[in-house]
């Protein structure tokens, strides 16, 4: 009887092993590593390229000059024109940028662009005793080139930057008067400029923008030597503004900053 028993309680044994062999695992399986998802920022030098439309106010003033006298007083305004201009204009930026972690970006951008930019007058309004009506004036004005130099503020939400900039604006103004004869002027202004716009990053690399500035270069004034006028005898002004509306296409040299990941 003894033995039976025995027997009986080895083969339970056995039995309840192999069955507990056959159960699952209770123990918890590896933890599959997390991989950190880089997160974009916008620190880092850049270089693109942009396009776009511009369009320039200005109205040109001709002047006696006290070279003028006798023919009228110093400074009587004989005639007008209005050499308001559009084309397109496109170049080159480069920049750099130092976002904060309150989403704050600023940065440092300078272009450079060509233009198209061209204005040639021939209704130039005179005033002749009381009279007035066109002369035989002919003028025209260029812009051939264009650049900036210009600080950024910004703040990012997501990979969208809206940001305004503002600074140092140049253009190359050229300008072109005949009457029998021709005076004829080039020079560089400085001026300023003024604008906003909205970038996107595609990826850590490659952003686009669409902007929009208004630059400021000053009154050009000339004075006529070689037309049929009395040498001197006649200045012209010439206040210019321009606006424009480029859109642009970045690539951003670095890679994105590693994210934090926690672990619970």
């Amino acid at each position: 009887m003894t033995k039976f028993l025995l027997s009986t309680v080895a083969l339970a044994a056995l039995t309840t092993a192999s069955f507990a062999a056959d159960l699952p695992s209770r123990k918890s399986p590896a933890e599959a590593p997390y991989v950190a998802v880089p997160m974009f920022t916008w620190t880092g030098f850049y270089v693109g390229g942009d396009i776009g439309g511009a369009w320039t106010n200005d109205g040109s003033r001709y002047r006696l000059t006290p070279a003028g006298v006798g023919f009228a007083p110093a400074g009587t305004l004989i005639a007008t024109s209005s050499m308001n201009s559009s084309g397109v204009v496109g170049g080159l930026f480069a920049g750099y940028n130092w976002q904060f972690s309150n989403a704050f970006v600023v940065g440092l951008e300078a272009d450079v662009e060509a233009t198209s930019l061209s204005k040639n007058n021939a209704n130039i309004q005179g005033v002749f005793a009381g009279v007035v009506g066109p002369i035989g004036f002919l003028n025209s004005e260029k812009l051939p080139w264009q650049g900036s130099a210009r600080a950024r503020l910004g703040y990012a939400a997501g990979n969208a930057l809206f940001y305004v900039t503002g600074g140092l604006a140049l253009a190359q103004i050229q300008t072109r008067y005949f009457l029998i004869t021709t005076d004829s002027f080039s020079q560089t202004r400085a001026g300023w400029t003024l604008g906003g716009g909205v970038e996107y990053a595609f990826n850590a690399n490659w952003t686009a923008r669409i902007e929009y500035r208004y630059s400021q270069f000053g009154t050009i004034r000339d004075t006529l030597t070689n037309t049929t006028f009395p040498a001197g005898a006649l200045a012209v002004s010439h206040p210019i503004s321009e606006n424009a509306v480029r859109v642009g296409i970045a690539y951003k040299f670095g890679a994105p900053a590693a994210a934090v990941v926690a672990k619970y």
